[in-house]
């Protein structure tokens, strides 16, 4: 785990100021390999899971879905610790016209999720 790496995984606002992550996530964003950063915003909506940083976890949320190749992240946080921005990342991709994630069908896993 490097230092940026940490530091998102870490990230606390203070006052209610999310604006640091978002320099954070630019960072992760235009580094070599920002698909390494994946499990620190992940873990990061884990600890927030009610929450969407005031707008700047849209900020990873379209970082992702520009780099790509998130997918498989996805479901394996989803189907841990499901959270409004996971939650919220499968509808886009349904409703892209995707609808499966590595053979599981997005409708079903929304559908148990909204049971519980």
């Amino acid at each position: 785990m490097n230092d940026l790496d940490h530091a998102i995984r870490e990230f606390a606002p203070i006052d209610g100021d999310w604006r640091p992550l978002d320099a954070l996530l630019e960072r992760a964003f235009n580094s070599p390999d920002p698909k390494e950063y994946y499990h620190a915003i992940f873990n990061l909506f884990e600890r927030f899971p009610e929450d969407d940083g005031a707008g700047v976890f849209w900020t990873a949320v379209h970082g992702m879905e520009a780099i790509g190749d998130y997918e498989k992240h996805l479901l394996s946080y989803f189907r841990r610790w499901p959270n409004l921005m996971n939650k919220l990342m499968l509808r886009r991709i349904y409703n892209s016209g995707q609808k499966e994630i590595m053979n599981f069908p997005i409708d079903r896993l929304i559908e148990i999720n909204e049971k519980k």
